[in-house]
């Protein structure tokens, strides 16, 4: 596959007869560097969706609260204003954004302070007021309903109550949620004018190289939920000829094994039942197609009263129980691979990380892309919150190469995808 900067589209052509792909690349955007920013008042919508310990009310470790930290080491000399997320409406991890800025305080020097509002009278007299080298972050903005709609046309959003608010009360609308880069929605695409920020710029580079010449074996390590999602990334990355490896684990391994014939058990199935249903038949052409380069686990883990149990594959019918990691046998095969690539992407912990019982194969294959990063200067990626979150919690951040702050942005990326912020960033330049 041939990568092009400075376009970003994706298309078939032919070469000596046989097909092939192009991905054209467009990261062109203006970025918060290319601006002059002292004294002015900002709006930054960043991505500080964090993974909630719902029984004790408190933030886990957050990369993404951490990388904002960090970006406002930038601003230092401007009036911040922050717009973010968390969860969405009907789940447990829901919540207002006020622990969010008092985690934030941890992060930065500049003064941090919360309004429960959004684009109400409250929050428009605190954006007001609010002074040089000061944050103010404002409520979760998915409180209010449209943020949960998505707008294919950017203009629609555009005319929306909260933009026509809060737009005319900055100088700069600064973009920097790469995590919810792959959704269309008011406060990521609907601004009027709207620049990158650092977290954005950090992210572009890391995907550019992973893009554009990345060094063979590649390995993509596949975890975690959305499955046909996962699914359907690995496949664009074979039939490219961009994945030497998918070491697959989490739901999408019980897809892609359920799809082919291997029960692994009621509970298990039920999680991934209406993604078998309507793709099947393309799982099954695609895993013998390329069963060579799918690593399907040799064995799982099971919560056997409080006890991790180790089953086989051709036992986990007998069990029928949920499976929260991979196995021993496993573990071994897939640290292995990634000890041996030059490339590798994570996207999604191989297991429940968040449950001691479950968090063996995290904290190993962790272990072989920081041992891979030192041993054979590969490239390693760790995409998304969970798996990020992971490795702060085990003390690896800074043993590999690099971790996004979105799982589901990078791999629409890496699939060729042209996602919503990356077309708003280009369309809608200052």
């Amino acid at each position: 596959m041939k990568v092009i900067r400075n376009i970003y589209s994706y298309c078939n052509i032919y070469l000596n007869q046989k097909k092939s792909h192009v991905i054209i690349i467009m990261f062109d955007y203006v970025s918060y560097k290319d601006v002059e920013l002292k004294e002015k008042k900002i709006l930054i919508r960043p991505d500080i969706n964090s993974n909630i310990d719902i029984e004790n009310n408190r933030i886990r470790e957050s990369p993404r609260i951490q990388a904002l930290g960090k970006a406002l080491e930038d601003f230092k000399e401007c009036a911040v204003v922050v717009m973010a997320h968390q969860s969405r409406p009907g789940e447990k991890d829901f919540t207002s954004l006020e622990m969010h800025a008092e985690e934030l305080k941890k992060y930065t020097n500049m003064n941090v302070e919360f309004v429960d509002d959004i684009f109400g009278e409250k929050a428009i007299k605190a954006i007001k007021d609010l002074k040089i080298g000061e944050v103010l972050v404002l409520e979760n903005v998915r409180m209010w309903e449209p943020e949960n709609k998505t707008y294919d046309d950017f203009s629609e959003a555009e005319k929306l109550e909260m933009i026509q608010a809060l737009a005319p009360l900055f100088d700069y609308i600064i973009a920097d949620a790469f995590g919810a880069a792959h959704r269309a929605q008011p406060s990521i695409i609907g601004w009027p004018k709207m620049i990158g920020g650092p977290t954005i710029q950090e992210e572009f580079d890391y995907m550019t190289k992973l893009l554009e010449t990345p060094e063979k074996p590649i390995a993509m390590l596949i975890g975690g939920a959305k499955a046909i999602d996962k699914f359907n990334a690995m496949k664009f990355n074979l039939e490219n000829d961009r994945l030497d490896y998918a070491l697959c684990a989490g739901l999408t391994a019980v897809l892609i094994m359920e799809a082919i014939g291997i029960n692994t058990g009621e509970p298990n199935k039920k999680a991934i039942q209406k993604d078998l249903a309507k793709a099947k038949d393309n799982i099954i052409e695609t895993y013998q197609k390329f069963k060579d380069n799918i690593i399907l686990p040799k064995d799982l883990t099971i919560n056997d009263n409080g006890t991790r149990q180790n089953v086989e594959i051709d036992e986990l019918e007998k069990y029928n129980a949920v499976t929260g990691d991979i196995g021993e046998k496993t573990i071994k095969e897939f640290s292995s691979i990634i000890n041996k690539s030059k490339t590798i992407v994570a996207n999604g912990p191989p297991g429940i990380f968040e449950e001691e019982i479950f968090r063996k194969a995290t904290k190993e294959l962790a272990l072989a892309m920081a041992n891979s990063t030192k041993q054979n200067n590969a490239l390693t990626v760790i995409g998304g919150g969970e798996f990020g979150t992971a490795a702060e919690m085990l003390g690896l951040a800074n043993e590999v190469s690099f971790i996004s702050t979105g799982g589901g942005a990078m791999l629409e990326i890496l699939s060729g995808k042209d996602v919503p912020l990356v077309k708003a960033l280009r369309e809608r330049k200052p």
